[in-house]
């Protein structure tokens, strides 16, 4: 059995959309000839909880958490304090200080010196054969790359976002001219850098073309066949229902069904008669500020498996992802939708990545976001029908996104950049039997 150290600091049981991809090779790679050593946070503080998310992950999995500088200079100085509420007051000012004067690459940027000094200890009592980075945030990349260096093994850098190009929170962070310069000094640095899309692949080959784009390799989000098979059995409803789970964040939330709900309410209301709209992953209050709670729920934030179970129960699962800016991004709920069997609704570019791979996969339809009457026509007709109409599902097509298949890409790769290339790799590098929404090279 080789060994891997997985550099993640979103991991259960932080619930973030960012610990899917992580925490979901982790529990599979060993399944491929590859035990992972998980190093990530080991405080919580700004995240959402979901302890259950632990009990998923194998034993063999070794977990370190390591807790970031300011913390654990913090967590000292309140225990040299004396404890109590004035200790922690106090070590939690000097923490908070530290953190706030180190925010570049990102605001875990006090994370390296911890989780060097613990890697470099794992390293040098056990070894491991490669480094596997994912990012956000950035600074698990750069410590990567250092790990790399320092110890002669190769780097799978993980680009779930992109960095450098993303044009959010611009104002709240360093240079575009510095963060290209980090992004590149990954890029460079990394045996392959491995993509959750094939957008983000294309994105970062283009932004440096002195790179050989074959070092890009694009491995989608996906479900977890093992989630849907343990999830509780949803609940026999009467009522039409439509279902959106997700954040709330710009370009991607139910702010245009919210407006659709309520032009059907104005101008057709007995349609609503039978409808239930209910939204979860976020802190509730929308509903009632559009004076619509009659006819939406928000459930607020809920776990992982009672998500699974509002999919499964929905007759339509709403889907926004309309920010043009944003379309090198697939949001990971996609995957998790389509595996539901629900019928999927999205409002997005009908010629972006997204759309693609629901048109790929089947079970689902797409309207564009530039008519806002486009979405509100879907729903009046299928609340009007009881039923979305969506062409069927391709399991072959499905199955290719479960997250066991993904993992072995993984290890293909694993295999790659430690001198083991495996037939299974040199697909992914040529996109060989893939259709065009799948296929994985760069370009």
């Amino acid at each position: 059995m080789k060994h891997v150290l997985f550099l993640a600091y979103l991991f259960p049981p932080i619930a973030n959309s960012g610990t899917q991809r992580p925490w979901k090779f982790a529990k599979y790679l060993s399944d491929y000839g590859w035990q992972p050593t998980v190093v990530t946070a080991a405080n919580f503080g700004g995240h959402n909880i979901d302890p259950g998310l632990v009990a998923d992950i194998p034993k063999n999995v070794t977990i370190l958490r390591v807790p970031m500088l300011n913390e654990q200079i913090g967590s000292t100085i309140a225990s040299l304090a004396g404890g109590g509420r004035i200790g922690r007051r106090l070590g939690d000012a000097v923490s908070w200080r530290m953190r706030s004067r180190r925010q570049s690459p990102d605001l875990y940027a006090l994370w390296k010196p911890t989780v060097m000094r613990a890697a470099m200890k794992l390293f040098n009592e056990r070894g491991f054969d490669a480094i596997y980075a994912t990012g956000f945030p950035w600074t698990s990349l750069l410590i990567g790359c250092e790990l790399a260096k320092a110890t002669g093994r190769p780097l799978v850098a993980d680009f779930r976002d992109l960095w450098a190009g993303e044009s959010l929170f611009r104002s709240e962070r360093p240079p575009h001219e510095q963060e290209l310069a980090l992004e590149r000094s990954v890029v460079e640095c990394a045996t392959t850098v491995v993509t959750a899309s094939a957008s983000i692949a294309r994105q970062l080959a283009a932004a440096h073309p002195t790179v050989d784009e074959d070092k890009f390799v694009a491995i989608h989000n996906g479900f977890d066949a093992a989630d849907f098979a343990e999830a509780p059995t949803p609940p026999r409803i009467k009522r039409f229902r439509v279902v959106f789970t997700g954040v709330w964040k710009d370009g991607y939330n139910p702010s245009e069904l919210y407006d659709s709900i309520d032009w059907i309410r104005r101008s057709r209301p007995a349609l609503l008669d039978d409808v239930e709209v209910i939204a979860a992953g976020f802190a509730p209050g929308e509903a009632k500020r559009r004076g619509l709670s009659a006819y939406i729920t928000e459930r607020g934030v809920v776990p992982h498996d009672e998500a699974v179970s509002l999919m499964r129960s929905a007759d339509i699962l709403y889907l926004s992802h309309s920010v043009p800016e944003r379309q090198w991004s697939v949001p990971g709920k996609v995957y998790e939708y389509l595996a539901s069997g629900a019928p999927v609704l999205g409002l997005m570019p009908a010629d972006k990545e997204t759309a693609q791979i629901i048109r790929a996969v089947g079970g689902g339809i797409t309207v564009p976001p530039d008519d806002p009457g486009l979405l509100y026509h879907a729903l009046a007709n299928a609340f009007a029908a009881k039923k979305l109409d969506v062409p069927a599902r391709h399991p072959d097509a499905l199955e290719g996104f479960e997250r066991r298949a993904l993992t072995a890409k993984l290890a293909a790769v694993l295999e790659d950049v430690t001198g083991h290339p495996s037939v299974h790799h040199t697909a992914l590098r040529m996109g060989a039997g893939s259709s065009t929404v799948l296929a994985t090279r760069s370009s």
